[in-house]
């Protein structure tokens, strides 16, 4: 996605649902890794997508966070809220788009 801010992601979405899909425990992050200009961040990066979306697994790489980034930091970014706001528009257009062929 470019424009202002600009980052790389790879979302996938498994065949069948996780057996633990609907179970709400507070230890079940997000399955999206964090990447800072191809740098390793974060495993369970669980500000870049809603609890509703956590069977979705992907790798987001951003250019414009900074490398030295903190969890703390991470809550408080508008970068992140950006990416975050992106990525759910990008995974419910792939959700409509497979509905579709389906058809």
């Amino acid at each position: 996605v470019e424009g202002q801010l600009e980052f790389k992601s790879i979302l996938f979405v498994p065949k069948r649902a996780p057996f633990d899909m609907f179970e709400s425990s507070k230890k079940k992050g997000s399955n999206i890794k964090l990447y800072v200009r191809r740098v390793f961040i974060m495993d369970d990066c669980t500000e870049l997508m809603p609890e509703y979306l956590s069977f979705v697994k992907g790798i987001v790489d951003s250019e414009d966070l900074p490398l030295n980034i903190s969890r703390e930091t991470l809550q408080q970014n508008r970068i992140l809220r950006v990416i975050k706001k992106n990525l759910v528009k990008k995974s419910l257009a792939m959700f409509k788009d497979l509905a579709e062929d389906e058809e």
